[in-house]
């Protein structure tokens, strides 16, 4: 083993001992890192630099003779919903996240322009902008890119890296709203990214702050927090999503199947532009018949594409990849598992 190969290894175990795991190390550096270039001294500084960009850090710290790591700049991080017997290690996704965030903050060609506070009047605005049979993942997604707020999905970071289901990162320029549930269920991503929005029309999060939702599953769907900032969060994405505060859907037929229920959720959801997934999720929460909410969402989404392509479509489409070295944009096809159309 070479001098080399020993100061990148030590590089690789001071990361990974600080909570970055080795397969995570290796989903973030490029293509042309094979393992003849890691046994090149030359290129040692190289990749740790790229590692460092890539996670946040102070990259001169990981060439000292003992490295060390230290986050790139200081944040204000909120964590909400996390639930104590289910306590994730949240540092390396939080951190590429960041990472990330800024990156896509700086090629949106748009200026931001704050949401309006009322649940009610952005309804309006974004079925009045990007009309639809009901306020979907779809509108709620241009409506964000067009007041220059990114929305961007981060995929699977490796075996032992935990995420969160949600997180706004407020950069210096606008917020950047992250998904990051592993769920292809549009009605799901839509809950999440309608809370998220909140968040920020209600300003709970501030320029250099980030806010994570390390759990909206169902055992905290809506109004289940006591958390202030997360009550009032699902309070508006609830009026945002159905047009009214408190909504909540059950049915007299206790023994309605995921067929009846997703025509019935269709029916009324077309006929008050109400997404029919959300319409089923809401009654999964509520009567605590998951199974048959999610088997009807899924029926609802049929052979749509999956949310995260959504998601990551719109990103492609609506940043301006000619401001992007190619690294970079190899970047953002690993992390949020697409590539550039």
């Amino acid at each position: 083993m070479t001098t080399s190969d020993r100061q990148i290894d030590i590089i690789f175990d001071s990361l990974e001992s600080a909570g970055f795991p080795r397969s995570l190390q290796s989903m973030l550096l490029p293509d042309w890192v094979t393992p003849e270039v890691l046994s090149d001294a030359a290129t040692s500084s190289e990749i740790a630099t790229i590692l460092a960009k890539r996670l946040g850090l102070r990259a001169t710290l990981l060439f000292a003779t003992s490295p060390r790591v230290e986050s790139l700049r200081r944040r204000d991080i909120k964590y909400k919903r996390s639930i104590p017997s289910k306590s994730k290690n949240l540092k390396a996704a939080s951190s590429i996240a960041v990472s990330f965030a800024e990156s896509v903050a700086s090629v949106c060609p748009l200026e931001f322009r704050p949401f309006v506070g009322s649940a009610d009047a952005l309804r309006k605005e974004v079925l009045a902008s990007f009309p639809g049979n009901w306020l979907g993942l779809r509108n709620l997604l241009m409506t964000c890119w067009s007041h220059g707020v990114p929305v961007v999905y981060l995929a699977e970071l490796g075996m032992g890296v935990a995420k969160m289901d949600g997180m706004v990162v407020y950069t210096h320029s606008r917020p950047v709203i992250i998904l990051s549930k592993a769920s292809q269920l549009w009605a799901w991503q839509l809950f999440i990214l309608a809370h998220e929005v909140a968040h920020v029309a209600l300003e709970h999060v501030a320029p250099g702050e980030i806010l994570v939702d390390d759990e909206l599953s169902e055992n905290f769907y809506a109004l289940k927090d006591k958390d202030s900032d997360e009550y009032a969060a699902d309070m508006f994405a609830i009026e945002l999503l159905n047009g009214r505060t408190n909504a909540t859907y059950t049915t007299s037929e206790d023994r309605l199947n995921f067929r009846e229920l997703a025509e019935v959720a269709f029916q009324f959801g077309k006929a008050n532009h109400i997404d029919p997934g959300h319409i089923v999720l809401n009654f999964a929460n509520h009567t605590g018949k998951w199974d048959v909410g999610v088997a009807a969402a899924k029926l609802l989404q049929a052979d749509n594409p999956s949310a995260p392509e959504v998601i990551n479509e719109a990103m492609w489409r609506e940043i301006d990849t000619k401001l992007l070295p190619q690294d970079t944009i190899e970047f953002f096809g690993r992390v949020t598992g697409s590539h550039r159309g």
